[in-house]
């Protein structure tokens, strides 16, 4: 289950951990995230439903509806639902909608749409998303939640693109994928990575947080959701399995799973475990941090 590219990989996490699956009976599933109030959130994209988890079995209804409440969904794909999931400092749930074309937030049993499209059309799908601690919201845009998996123009945008959205300005940067998909902050929040899980487009690259310009190409890897741990180092959701990078972009460890790994999320007692939604699956790996 667990390979290892690097001799000191094993100094970079806990080889012991223990993988547990937490739920096997979703359609399938993406976007976790960690409450600090104890328990995790995950989207059901095709059920069109966020779900809360406790434990193993302990799954929940959070919120319906969660990312499509619109009549006429011909030109969506299978997967109208919601996607990525982040908080901010505030505790204010934001949440990627592929059927809307929007970015909602979710505070106080309140559920209201705060970014519905850069300019007169909505958003293509929005797809992974991470919120600073100074408030500022990173989030992809591909067309994954439109039929065939293309762009339509004449309903949605012209285009794919990753979006920065800050002191009240939305920028869209990066041109370098057509299918834009993950994408993660450094420990310190100086570093945005961002990814694409498209073979043609292979690279994982890093942005510069205070100017969107791109930084360099730190890896030929493809990936979906990918996540830093304290370190800095790159856990990846590929089609592989989890990959490990270190802060350089050189592959250290591999650990393979029963089901493909869409996106993932450190929580639980220290933020030393790893929530990972996999197709239908839900695993957490428990003590994966040293």
């Amino acid at each position: 289950m667990v390979k290892m590219f690097h001799p000191g990989a094993q100094n970079y996490f806990n080889a012991g951990f223990r993988l547990e699956l937490w739920s096997g009976n979703n359609e399938f599933t993406e976007g976790p995230v960690w409450n600090p109030e104890g328990y995790y959130l995950y989207s059901d994209i095709p059920a069109n439903l966020i779900c809360r988890i406790d434990g193993p079995g302990r799954r929940t209804v959070f919120i319906r509806d969660s990312g499509c409440t619109i009549a006429d969904r011909t030109f969506l794909s299978g997967q109208p639902g919601s996607n990525g999931l982040a908080y901010d400092a505030a505790g204010r749930l934001y949440i990627c909608q592929h059927g809307n074309g929007a970015v909602a937030r979710y505070y106080q049993g309140k559920l209201e749409t705060v970014l519905a499209s850069p300019n007169e059309k909505p958003f293509n799908s929005p797809n992974d998303i991470v919120v600073s601690s100074d408030g500022a919201v990173f989030f992809s845009d591909p067309p994954y939640g439109l039929k065939d998996q293309q762009l339509r123009p004449d309903l949605r945008q012209p285009g794919a693109a990753f979006y920065c959205w800050r002191g009240g300005a939305l920028t869209a940067f990066c041109s370098e994928y057509r299918y834009p998909n993950g994408l993660c902050l450094s420990p310190d929040e100086r570093t945005l990575y961002v990814c694409s899980s498209k073979p043609s487009e292979r690279k994982l690259l890093a942005y510069d947080v205070a100017t969107l310009q791109l930084q360099r190409t730190l890896a030929e890897e493809n990936c979906d959701g990918l996540k830093c741990d304290p370190q800095g180092n790159l856990w990846l959701c590929t089609k592989e399995g989890l990959l490990l990078l270190n802060r350089e972009g050189a592959r250290l460890a591999l650990i393979g799973l029963e089901k493909v790994p869409a996106n993932c999320c450190w929580g639980g007692a220290g933020g030393k475990d790893l929530l990972v939604t996999a197709r239908e699956h839900v695993y957490c790996l428990r003590g994966l941090l040293l």
